[in-house]
């Protein structure tokens, strides 16, 4: 089946723009939503109690804040995270996508090119947004400081290299319309994915 993928940077509207392809009947895997439920797995959170320590456990439950703020702050450390989850979260989805009847399906995940996902994919999509727009979403929606974020950001790829890399852009900066950027991506892939068949 033809596989898109939707990227961005932290706080450009993934969620948002998941939600207008939704709308056409195309299904969206959240890779987030996923990596999240593998931590309800015993085997693999001991894994990561393993690999990251006692201290992101309390009571018995699993901190996600914890976790959060190990590996935001050392680079190793999240490369050794995303290397545990990256491979069962595609797995998910490859299984999913399996079960979907539509011409095309979208895994939507922040980090495809970080991930080196890019192969598993016909297209992708990017979303990019002014950086003083993302920080002010992202401060309203996680109420972090503005330092927090930067260090979310320059964990990232560079926006212009998302731009460079992808084979759609859609300029999100709270003026540009969206609806005909989307409208647009979503007739060019159903035609694009007619050839493939």
């Amino acid at each position: 089946m033809y596989s898109v993928g939707l990227t961005s940077g932290i706080g450009c509207g993934k969620t948002l723009i998941a939600k207008v392809f939704t709308t056409f009947g195309i299904p969206v895997f959240n890779s987030d939503i996923q990596a999240k439920e593998l931590y309800k797995d015993s085997v693999f959170l001991q894994q990561i109690v393993h690999t990251f320590g006692n201290t992101i456990i309390e009571n018995g439950k699993f901190v996600p804040q914890r976790l959060a703020d190990i590996v935001f702050n050392d680079t190793q450390a999240l490369k050794t995270l995303n290397a545990l989850i990256h491979p069962k979260v595609l797995e998910c989805y490859k299984l999913w996508q399996s079960q979907q009847t539509s011409p095309y399906t979208i895994l939507e995940s922040a980090i495809i090119f970080e991930s080196n996902w890019q192969n598993h994919f016909n297209k992708i999509i990017n979303i990019t947004s002014p950086l003083e727009i993302v920080i002010e979403r992202v401060k309203f929606r996680d109420k972090i400081s503005e330092e927090q974020i930067l260090q979310r950001i320059n964990n990232q790829l560079p926006t212009q290299e998302k731009e460079k890399l992808s084979d759609y852009n859609i300029f999100h900066d709270n003026k540009t319309m969206l609806l005909p950027q989307i409208i647009a991506i979503h007739n060019d892939i159903l035609e694009k994915s007619k050839k493939v068949e």
